[in-house]
């Protein structure tokens, strides 16, 4: 069930490139104001020390008349509207009077105190000012402002124009951006468009025209997904068309028996037509549960090793003959057991198959009052397991079609339906182990199957591990 928040993923893209793209562009903007002040403050320096240097020039040569009486207040200086805007001077003499000033600048106190020299910044008349004091060589002082709301509105006018030549390059980012996002994200509704339109039992692998590498993993998932479904669907329509087929033979034996049921001319007749009818129930009920089994079988994950767990071949064949020790008792059957190798590491109920079925089989097809030997050992890293009969075996040109589902090899045993040997076959490979056919030493046929050990013992424990967190 989907979430009930759903969000775009391409538009998530694109406000994070415009955010990328709006990000740079204020930076820049403000890295720009920033260095333009700095900028723009060092020249404001540099042009305050070059008019200092030429009204102390002025001033120390005497081209600057200094008789102006001190009660009659400093001489102003006139100077051009646009140039009072943005200077203002005062010269001053040693003894604190003021001598010479410009239009604009203040009569009745200086621009900073006397005592300072150099740099400061100060605010005259609202505004603000830059100034700059140097002495005279008569311990005079010259002190002049240059102000800086113009020079800040200069500033923020090419700041502005920065920005604006910006915009336009940027914006042609942000577009190639909003374009390329798209085109990056077109597989995803191609695969989206490709599985909207499949039919639900289409399980091939999905076709994506160069997908990007993150699209990769959720590819794969879903092929892995499909192939798993494919099986599982093959094995369903297997299971039914094997079902329905090999079923069809004991349903028409029961009808058979069942209608020479209904229409027997004496007792006996009908009581043998009955137990027919319930000999041919209880082969079809082997039937359907051996299909079962091959089905189960057949259905099993790549991974059904992490289902691997140490079963005791004891407790195992204990369970096995409490099924089928009824049997091997009516026919006087003995069935001995020999487990030098007590353990072994597989799925439980895959080993109950297996000697189920193999025990079965050796019970079906030995005469009586025969035996039946069951057997484990240890080789290497491995642990062998045996089953021999005394039957009359199978000849070694026809063993490798012994493995053949609904083959028989020609026996006519009525309990018997061929599928016996196909399970154990299944289930040896699911366990990675080898399976053989040969003579038994007590004259029928051995079915000796190798299953190996040491990997499955390393990776029980974590196993263990995993499912304990």
């Amino acid at each position: 069930m989907l979430d009930t928040v759903v969000w775009s993923l391409r538009r998530r893209l694109i406000l994070i490139c415009g955010f990328g793209i709006g990000s740079t562009l204020a930076l820049g903007y403000i890295a720009m104001y920033w260095a333009e002040t700095v900028e723009d403050r060092q020249i404001v320096d540099a042009r305050l020390e070059q008019l200092g240097s030429a009204v102390l020039f002025l001033v120390d040569n005497g081209l600057v008349d200094r008789s102006s009486d001190p009660l009659l207040g400093a001489a102003p200086l006139k100077t051009r509207p646009a140039a009072t805007m943005l200077y203002r001077y005062q010269v001053w003499s040693k003894d604190g009077a003021l001598l010479l000033r410009s239009h604009e600048a203040p009569a009745e106190r200086p621009i900073v105190d006397l005592t300072h020299l150099g740099f400061e910044t100060v605010r005259i008349g609202g505004e603000d000012y830059r100034a700059f004091s140097l002495p005279t060589k008569d311990n005079g002082v010259i002190q002049l402002a240059e102000c800086l709301n113009e020079a800040s509105v200069q500033v923020s006018a090419i700041t502005a124009y920065y920005a604006g030549f910006l915009l336009l390059p940027l914006g042609l980012v942000f577009c190639v951006c909003w374009l390329l996002t798209r085109r990056a994200l077109r597989s995803i509704d191609s695969l989206a468009e490709e599985l909207r339109r499949r039919n639900p039992l289409d399980v091939t692998q999905l076709v994506v025209k160069r997908p990007p590498h993150e699209l990769l993993p959720i590819l794969n998932a879903l092929d892995s997904l499909f192939t798993r479904v494919g099986h599982a669907i093959s094995v369903e329509r297997t299971f039914t068309s094997v079902a329905a087929h090999e079923m069809r033979t004991p349903l028409a034996g029961l009808r058979a028996q069942a209608q020479i049921a209904s229409t027997a001319q004496s007792e006996e007749e009908s009581r043998q037509a009955l137990r027919s009818i319930m000999h041919g129930v209880d082969r079809a009920a082997h039937m359907l549960d051996q299909l079962l089994d091959l089905a189960r079988i057949e259905g099993l994950s790549k991974d059904a090793e992490l289902l691997f767990r140490p079963v005791q071949l004891v407790d195992a064949f204990n369970d096995v003959m409490h099924d089928l020790g009824a049997k091997a008792s009516l026919k006087r059957i003995s069935v001995g057991t020999r487990f030098d190798a007590p353990e072994i590491y597989c799925l439980g109920f895959g080993l109950h198959l297996i000697l189920r079925n193999l025990i079965a089989n050796a019970i079906l097809y030995c005469p009586d009052g025969t035996r039946i030997d069951v057997g484990s050992s240890r080789e290497g890293a491995d642990v062998v397991l045996t089953v021999d009969d005394s039957g009359v075996g199978i000849p070694a040109r026809e063993r490798d079609r012994a493995f053949e589902r609904f083959n028989r090899l020609g026996q006519n045993k009525a309990d018997g339906v061929g599928l016996g040997l196909s399970i154990v076959l299944l289930i040896v490979e699911h366990h990675g182990a080898r399976i053989q056919l040969l003579d038994a030493p007590i004259g029928g046929l051995r079915v000796r199957m190798s299953f190996p050990q040491q990997a499955a013992q390393r990776a029980f424990p974590a196993r263990l591990t995993q499912a304990a967190t």
